[in-house]
């Protein structure tokens, strides 16, 4: 009875093993796919952030021709 008892033990410890294997794996590709979404997200705030710069530059600029245009004028 005792070794029945051993073995089921010993089963049961095995197949949680294997359960935090197959789970520490499915992490781990969790973990990289997140991280290659802070990438893109960082690159997005990026790409927002000089589009914002260059709007800001267009309308100086609009404003300097327009100042220019009213002293040739």
């Amino acid at each position: 009875m005792d070794n029945e008892i051993k073995d089921m033990l010993n089963a049961i410890i095995e197949e949680i093993g294997d359960v935090e294997e197959r789970m520490n794996r499915r992490f781990g590709k969790i973990d990289s796919k997140l991280e290659s979404l802070s990438y893109e997200v960082s690159a997005c705030k990026l790409e927002r952030d000089s589009f914002s710069l260059l709007l800001k530059k267009i309308d100086m600029l609009e404003k300097r021709v327009e100042e220019l245009e009213k002293k040739t004028a």
